[in-house]
C-alpha cells in the first residue's frame, strides 16, 4: 500500500491555461495515524493555471476505523467528502504565510501527489462524536460493564452539577 495519490500532469504542460484533464481513482491507501478500512475513490479535475495547477477532487469515499466515544468499541465509518480543491505551483512563492499549505509540482516527473492533501481532507472530516450505533448504551461509569451486552445494579448518578433539564424544571413550577 502508499499514502500517495499522483497524477501525471505531463499532458497538461504544453496547454493553454485553463485546460482542464478529469481523472477517477479507485485505490488501497495507507494514511500515517488513520485506520483506513476501504480503497479511497473520488474524481479530481485537473486545470492547468497561471503558475501551476488547481486539482479540484469530489466525491471523495473512504471508510476508516473509529472508536465509540460509548462503548470504546472499534468500528468502521464511511467518510464522504464532496468537494475540495487545492492548488499545486511550479516555483515556490517569494511570501509564504503557512509553509504546511504550501503544495507543489514534481518538476522532476510532472506529477501532482494528492495523498497528504487528501489526509488532512479525512481528518477534517472525521467524525466529532463518533458513536457506533444510535442505541449505544455504553459503559457504566461506576463497574465499567456493556451496558449494551448486560445491565448492572449500579445506582444511576448524575454528573456533579451538570443538569441540563434543570432551567426547564424552573419554568413549567412559573406557570
Amino acid at each position: 500500500m502508499t499514502n500517495s495519490i499522483i497524477f501525471d500532469i505531463s499532458p497538461l504542460m504544453e496547454t493553454a491555461t485553463g485546460t482542464r484533464e478529469l481523472y477517477s481513482f479507485d485505490m488501497p491507501i495507507d494514511f500515517e495515524n488513520i485506520k483506513i478500512k476501504s480503497h479511497i475513490t473520488g474524481k479530481t479535475e485537473m486545470m492547468k493555471i497561471e503558475d501551476g495547477f488547481n486539482a479540484k477532487v469530489t466525491d471523495i469515499n473512504v471508510g476508516v476505523e473509529v472508536i465509540c466515544k460509548r462503548c470504546l468499541k472499534k468500528f468502521s465509518q464511511n467518510i464522504h467528502i464532496a468537494a475540495t480543491e487545492r492548488q499545486f505551483l511550479m516555483h515556490k512563492p517569494v511570501n509564504i504565510e503557512d509553509e504546511n499549505d504550501l503544495y507543489m509540482v514534481n518538476k522532476k516527473d510532472l506529477t501532482i501527489d494528492l495523498g497528504e492533501f487528501l489526509r488532512q481532507e479525512i481528518i477534517l472530516h472525521f467524525p466529532l462524536d463518533p458513536v457506533c450505533s444510535k442505541s449505544c448504551k455504553g459503559l457504566c461509569p461506576i463497574c465499567g460493564k456493556d451496558k449494551n451486552k448486560e445491565d448492572c445494579d449500579c445506582p444511576k448518578q448524575e454528573i456533579e452539577g451538570y443538569k441540563p433539564l434543570a432551567v426547564l424544571k424552573k419554568l413549567i413550577k412559573n406557570k
